[in-house]
This record gives structure tokens, sequence and C-alpha cells, in this order.
């Protein structure tokens, strides 16, 4: 017969553990004398006028009725305050009573807020505007004198968060049935304890000498040693189910003890657990009476339970009698709640907790991981505070017990630990939400748990502020608001209308259907609608439907548009290529149009007239055309937008067929070295020649970098077609190969270091000599940063010393003109290298002194280089460099030419470190891979 006994599952852990609390816990007084503090409030409050005011992002703007008028756009008035604050401002929706609200791109403090208000109060449409204030809610801790040590139930880590739910419900009205070892009496839980029933039938495992009956106290549970199974120790009673009703009722508020979960639900206790256990037909029993139902010799429950807690379970498949049980309960309405048990091993071997439409609770710690007794798997639905007592006796479960260790003594409070104790934490949630909302089913009850359930540490712990929070969205009915439309009514723009200011909707869902005319337009059933062709001339409407279980479903349609209207194009300026000269075709390039596909049409006029036939994407010139200007005028059509044309910029004046000429080639000498390297202008009657947009006469010149120079024709010739007018060359500023020598020029630099070779191609190209030291050695000093005056002669002499003469007066007002490197500053000024910086007073100053950052020297490189072709990337190369900042481009432009990789940070992040000083051997590298 002892095979058929289900003992309680936390029962091997938890009754030492209790034992031993029983000695400590005089350092958790069951009845401390503290000042007593307010009773929670679950009402939201709006900061006082000694708080701070919350800053916020959002306000509210009520406009005044205009009679006639059947929609207005707003926008003008949002933009004058957005101006007013230099923050955009967009409608997100409109209120139930007919306010706009808007939003700010981010949330304005007091100054900034009542400014924006004070615009929009001051434009004559506005009737009021105010801000959308935020509230936060006011549900205070309570005070239970051990509330402090219920870690479980707060928001930190590892807790319930009750205060949130407590915000929504206190469970007032749902009733939970703790099917266990029975009650005993509580000041801290009786206010909360319905009539129940003793479910027991073997008066041996009852203790109070007759089988079933009215009476649900716990007589106790304590063995002698080998009384259950030979060799089980003797174990005192545990009063295991007075200890879970605490946990999911006890009072809150009285200044006493602790908090339940659900403090304003009602416990049934059914007695199904004595000496050495239950039975299952006993157990059963009790959950099909807590749920209502019939039970022979019993009289029916006075107050069937909506929630059935079994804290309680043994290694077994879920047997029949189980699973009739639990069908009848889910089948009542009730939500059934089993711990998972504690033998850290798959809960599916564990029942009643593995039967259809159990919850199952696994137990989690104070550091929201799984407890390491916890049992597991896919059968867990859900896990809850457990406690782990192993280091820290407060880390387990506080609630209501009793002293006695055989029969029953004085009450107390005990620590416990094990997923008997998470169980009730689940239960008193389900009270929570079916206190708010007595509507949902069990597997709604789960599935909104579920959903909510945090999962930061690794396991799904139950949340019950947010698991309220949905409750009561879902608890909330439908009321449906005229929907609005926004946008204008043209063919290619996009109208849209939202149900998110009707009341209820958060958790509904939301259908749409846009009608022409009144007439639904297939597939037009999502918050959008593009406006088409066939919409021209028509009215738009659109009719939101919002569904929600438990609630009928409502209905509104917006007020029609006004005619939909033709739409615009998005256009182009057409663009003529080809040279103005007879018998030469002329092209247009029309652009880009749309909404595509546009139909496009030509027309090619001479001097503003039309020419007759010219209707083609090509023309060629005729006799007729010389001494005019030719233009040529694109025109596109589409169905439902109206036709749009748009003329090119005129052609020059025509030219005969004999002034078509072509320019002499510029020539370029790209020599070894930067010093020799030179491109020649060609003499030209009909051409000048532009160098970076200036006309450069003709000679020879030194090159540096890139060199683009650009032949424009003179008036009265025109360029040949097929002739060459550009020419663009790079010019090497490396030189040729060079190895570096066996010995070093230098005598800090190894030729083992990183860059000796760039540093001794320094010295050989004469760019840097070193310092000459006391004792006659050369020294290069590698790791010294460079300053600004020093790479100024880097760089002078990189271009290859050219002929340059300074100015008698300097360009910078802190460079002299005798100090050291005079000239090369200057010529760096003049070459628009550095350009310096402009003081508040106007004048330029160089700082000559300060180091060079890396930032600046890719600025130094890219312009020393002339400037070349370059289009950065969209995506930066190195995580600390972003697009928009100060000399992107350049630093890109390095890395694309491999003159700085940067620093690999991680496998795949590069680092640039722009504003850090570069030292001497890094230049040295910087210039040696110079293109």
């Amino acid at each position: 017969m002892r095979d058929h006994r289900r003992a309680v599952r936390s029962r091997l852990i938890l009754v030492s553990v209790a034992a031993l609390l029983g000695t400590a816990l005089p350092a958790l007084p069951a009845a401390a004398t503290e000042t007593p503090a307010p009773t929670p409030s679950a009402g939201p409050v709006t900061p006082g006028t000694d708080s701070t005011t919350i800053p916020t992002d959002q306000f509210i703007v009520k406009f005044k009725d205009r009679a006639g008028i059947q929609s207005i756009d707003p926008q003008k008035s949002f933009n004058q305050a957005a101006n007013a604050v230099g923050v955009p401002v967009k409608k997100v929706r409109t209120t139930g009573s007919g306010e706009q609200v808007v939003r700010t791109d981010r949330k304005l403090g007091g100054p900034e807020a009542k400014k924006l208000v004070a615009t929009l109060a001051a434009d004559p449409s506005v009737q009021y505007a105010e801000p959308d204030a935020i509230m936060r809610p006011l549900a205070l801790a309570p005070n239970d004198s051990l509330f402090k040590y219920q870690w479980n139930l707060g928001a930190g880590t590892g807790g319930i968060n009750v205060l949130g739910a407590w915000d929504v419900s206190q469970g007032q009205g749902s009733v939970v049935a703790v099917v266990d070892t029975g009650i005993l009496p509580h000041s801290d839980l009786d206010a909360n304890v319905l009539p129940g029933y003793d479910m027991i039938s073997d008066p041996a495992v009852a203790r109070d000498g007759d089988g079933r009956d009215p009476n649900p106290r716990d007589e106790g549970d304590a063995t002698s040693a080998g009384q259950c199974a030979a060799g089980e120790a003797a174990r005192n009673s545990s009063w295991h189910g007075t200890h879970v009703a605490g946990i999911i009722a006890a009072v809150a508020g009285n200044g006493q003890g602790i908090a339940g979960v659900a403090p304003k639900a009602k416990i049934v206790p059914v007695r199904a657990i004595g000496t050495c256990g239950g039975y299952t037909s006993d157990i059963a029993d009790g959950i099909r009476w807590a749920a209502g139902g019939s039970v022979s010799g019993a009289p029916a429950n006075a107050n069937p339970a909506r929630v059935i807690n079994l804290s309680l379970g043994g290694q077994a498949t879920c047997s029949s009698t189980y699973q009739n049980a639990v069908d009848f309960a889910r089948s009542q309405g009730a939500v059934v709640v089993a711990a998972a048990g504690n033998d850290n091993i798959d809960a599916s071997q564990i029942s009643p907790a593995n039967c259809q439409g159990v919850m199952a609770v696994g137990a989690s710690t104070r550091t929201n991981v799984k407890a390491y007794y916890s049992n597991f798997g896919p059968k867990v639905d859900i896990y809850a505070p457990g406690g782990d007592m192993t280091n820290n006796v407060v880390d387990g479960i506080v609630s209501t017990l009793n002293d006695g260790t055989d029969t029953a003594g004085a009450e107390a409070y005990y620590l416990k630990a094990g997923t008997s104790m998470a169980a009730p934490h689940v239960a008193g949630v389900a009270a929570l939400m079916l206190s708010k909302f007595p509507a949902y089913t069990p597997d709604e009850v789960r599935a909104t748990m579920l959903v909510t359930a945090s999962t930061a540490g690794g396991v799904n712990l139950v949340n019950a502020g947010l698991a309220l929070r949905n409750t009561a969205q879902d608890a909330t009915p439908l009321q449906s608001q005229v929907p609005v439309i926004d946008g204008q009514p043209t063919v290619g723009n996009t109208l849209s209308t939202t149900a998110a200011d009707w009341v209820g909707i958060e958790r509904a869902t939301v259908a749409y259907q846009w009608q022409r005319d009144g007439v639904a337009i297939p597939d037009a059933v999502s918050p959008a609608y593009t406006l088409a062709p066939a919409d021209v001339n028509a009215a738009i409407s659109v009719t939101v439907t919002a569904t929600k279980s438990h609630f009928p479903a409502v209905s509104a349609t917006s007020a029609a548009t006004s005619p939909v209207q033709a739409g615009t194009l998005t256009r182009a300026t057409p663009v003529i290529s080809g040279s103005a000269y007879v018998g030469n075709m002329l092209s247009v390039d029309a652009g880009t149009w749309g909404p595509a596909p546009v139909s496009l049409a030509y027309q090619w006029s001479r001097g503003g007239v039309p020419i007759d036939g010219a209707t083609a994407a090509q023309y060629t010139l005729t006799e007729a055309d010389t001494g005019a200007t030719v233009t040529a005028t694109v025109t596109a059509t589409k169905d439902g937008y109206q036709p749009t044309s748009v003329t090119s910029d005129a052609t020059a004046e025509v030219v005969t067929a004999d002034k078509a000429v072509a320019p002499e080639p510029v020539t370029f000498t790209d020599a070894p070295y930067m010093a020799d390297d030179k491109y020649t202008i060609p003499a030209s009657a009909n051409f000048d020649y532009q160098v970076d947009g200036t006309t450069t006469p003709a000679g020879t010149y030194p090159a540096r970098g890139q060199v683009k120079v650009v032949a424009k024709v003179h008036s009265g010739f025109a360029l040949l077609t097929g002739a060459q007018a550009t020419w663009t060359a790079y010019f090497s500023t490396k030189g040729p190969a060079f190895t570096a020598p066996a010995q070093s020029p230098f005598t800090d630099v190894t030729t083992t270091q990183p860059f000796y070779t760039e540093m001794a191609w320094l010295a050989d190209r004469k760019i840097s000599t070193g310092w000459v030291e006391a004792d006659k050695s050369v020294t290069y000093r590698p790791s010294a940063s460079i300053t600004r005056d020093a790479m100024a002669a880097f760089l002078y002499r990189m271009a290859g010393s050219p002929d340059y003469t300074p100015p008698a007066v300097s360009p910078f007002t802190d460079v002299a003109t005798t100090q050291p490197f005079y000239k090369e500053m200057s010529w760096l000024a003049q070459t628009g290298i550095s350009s310096g910086w402009i003081e508040s007073n106007g004048s330029h100053t160089y700082r000559p002194l300060t180091s060079i950052s890396r930032d600046a020297m890719a600025a130094f490189l890219y312009r020393l280089a002339n400037k070349p072709d370059f289009v950065p990337p969209a995506t930066s190369p190195f995580f600390d460099v972003s697009p928009g900042q100060l000399f992107y481009k350049e630093m890109t432009w390095l890395a694309d030419q491999r003159i700085s990789t940067g620093w690999q940070e991680t496998p795949t992040t590069k680092s640039y470190r722009a504003l850090s000083p570069i030292n001497r051997d890094a230049m040295a590298a910087f210039l040696y891979r110079m293109p």
C-alpha cells in the first residue's frame, strides 16, 4: 500500500532545512516593532510640487473645431513649434477625445517643454496644448516586518516584481486551493483562509482519529525512524501546507510578518498529505473537490477554486486518476499548478507535474538561475523563486509556519527551499490575473505568463508585473474611434490610418479594408494604402475592425477623402551631350523619372522653336541650326498622373563643321623623383587649358600627386566628336625601389626594429637627416612624436624641395620669418596643404610646436597628393572613425591606398586612433607607403 502514496516533493530537502532555520529564525522575528508605513497604493500618481518634472517627448494638442472643413493638416502648426525649439515634431496618434499627440525626437526638460507648449498654444488654430506628462505608479513596499527578506517578490535579480503587479490587482475575488498537508491558524494568514476539507481517508495517515472530515487542520506529518520505509530517518512535522499558503496569500500591509504574492486572494485548504505522504486517490479527490466537483461523502465546496496548487509529487507516469482529476478541474476553468520536483532530473518523470494541462514549475535562485536541485526539461513550463540556502539561509523563501516539531506549537516564520516554494509563486500570479480578468481560460493564463516571462538569467522566470500588464490589456473591452486618414489624396501618395488610440487595442487583432467610393479595394488590407491611377476622382475610406478574445468585434469606418487628384511625377532635368556643330549628333539623357514605368516623349527646339520631326532622343544638327542654340524638351506621361515637361539647358551656338577642332594633348613626365615630375600644356588658339578649374597658360609645370587638365573650347568653335579634352595623371611620390642598408644610418635605430626600412629611406632621400649628437653620432628618435614644423619640412623635402621663395610677411601670426622651417611652413600654406587655424580675431595660426595627430596627418598627405579623385566609403573601415567626422575622407583614403591599415583590435574590427599623436617611426612608414 505504501507504494501508492505520494510524498510531498520538497520534504526530503525542506524539512531538514526548516528545522535548521527553526533555531536560526530569531534573527527574523515573527513580529518586529517598526514605525507603521502607508499601505500599498495601486494607483498612478503625478509627481508632486517638490518633485522634478520628468522630461517628456510627447505633447497633446487640441485644434479648434472648424465647421465645414472635413479634415485639416496640422503639420504647419507642428513645424512652427519645431522651429521654436530646434527639434523635429511629428504626429503619432489621435486620442479618444480628438486631441493630437505629437512626439519630438528627444525628451524636453522644463524650459524647452514650456517653449514648445507656448508656441503651439499661440497658434490661432489651437484650442490648447500641454505636455503629455509621464506618470509613474506608486506601489509602495508593504510594511510587513519581514518583507525586506522577500527578495523573491521584488523587482531585482531573481524576483517576480509583485509591486508592479499590485498596481493592477492584489488578487481580490480569486480563490486558490492548496492541496497539501492542511493548514494551521496563523495571524498573518487567517484573514484570507476559507473553509476547506480534510480529504485523507486513512485515519493512520490523518493523525486525527478519523478519515475524511470538514476540518483541514494540519495535524502534523512527523515520523519516527523507519516508520515509512526501512532505513528512513525520523522527521519532524513540516507544516508544509501553511508555508505554501503563506507564499500565495499572506496578508500584506498589516505591519507583521510577510506579504503573499496575492495578498487579497483567498485560500481553500485541502488536506491530502499526512503521515508518510498521501494517496493519489485522496489527492485526486482533493483536486476535484477544490474545483467544485462532487466527491462522495463530502459536502460541495462553497468556494470553488480558479487556481489549484500542488506542491507535491512522486516519480511516476501521469496516472489516469490524476489526469481525469486535472481534466475536470480545467473544464471548470481552474488553473492547475504543480511543483516540478527536486531531484535534478527531467521533470517528465514526476507526477502530477507531467500530466497534460498542468503548469509545471521549476525552481530558480536569487541570482535568477536554475536551482541545483530543480528538475528541468521541456515539461517545465516556467520557473519561479524556490531558493537555494546552500551558502546563505536568507536566500531561501520565507513564509508562515509553526514552531511545533510533532504537533502544532506557536505560529512562526521559516525559510524553506524547493520547487514546493516555486509553485505557489505561479499560483499567486495566476490568482492576480484571474482577479483582474476572470474570463481568462487556463490556457490563456499559461500563455500570458509564458509570453511575459523574464529570460535574462537563463530561465524563463515568471514576471508578475508584466503578466498583469498584459492581463489588464486583455481585460479592457474594445472601444472604437472613427479612423482618421493621414496623407494627401493624390495618386502616388500613401494614405495611412491607425487604431492605436482605440481603447483596449493593445493585444487585439486589427484588420483593415480600404474602399474606393464605398467598394472594397482588392488586397488593400494593410494600415497604409498607396493611391493608384484607378482612384482618380474617387473618394477613399477605410474600415478598421478589431477582434479580441472574450469581447465582441468592433468596427469603424473613416470619413471619405476628397476626390483623389492626379499625381505629380518625380522629374529630372534633361542633359544634352555632344558638340554643337553641323553634322554632329546630339543626344539627350532624360534622367530618372518616377514612379516607373513612365512614358517619355522628346522635342528638340532651335532658338526656342520646335523643330519639325525632331522627336527622338537623338538629333543631328543641320545647316539650319547654324548660329542658333538647341534645347531638348522631355515630356513624361503616366496613367493617373499629370503630364510633366522639362527643358534642358541650351547648347552653345551651333557652328559649321569646319569649326570642329581637337586640342593638342597635354604631356606628362613622370621622373624617378618627385622634384623632376612635370607636365606641359601646349599653346592653342582655340582652347583654354584649366588645372583645378583655373586657366593655365602654355608651359611646363612641376607635378605633384594627381594632375588633371581640362581643355575648354573657345567661343565660335566646337570640340570635335571623339577628341580627348581631359587628361589625368598620377605622379609617384616614392621614387625608385629602395633596399635598406645593412648598417643603420641612425645610432638609435636598429636594422631589426619595426619600420627600419622606412626610416633608412627617409635618410637616403634626405627627407630627414636626424640629429647630430654631442659625440657626432646621428640619431632619429623614432618614438618621439612629430611636431607640425618638422612635418612641414618632411613634406617639402618629400616634394623634392621645389624652387620656392617664402613671402616677406608670414602667413601665420605665430610663425616668424626667421624661425627654423619658416620656408617649409609657408610653402604648405601656399600649396594649400595646410591653412592652419583661423582664430577668433580672424588671424591664421600654424601652432608649429604642437604634435600632429593622426587625422591631421591624413589630411596633410591627401593634400600632398593633390587631392586625388576618391569617394569615401559609406561604411568606415575603422570602428572609431565615423563618416561624419572631420577628415573622414582623408583617413579612409589612407586605408584605401594601404598607407595606414590601423590597428587590428579584434578579428573583424580595426581602429585608427584619429586624435593620437603620430610618432616619427610611423611617420616614416606613412611617407614610404605614399603611392
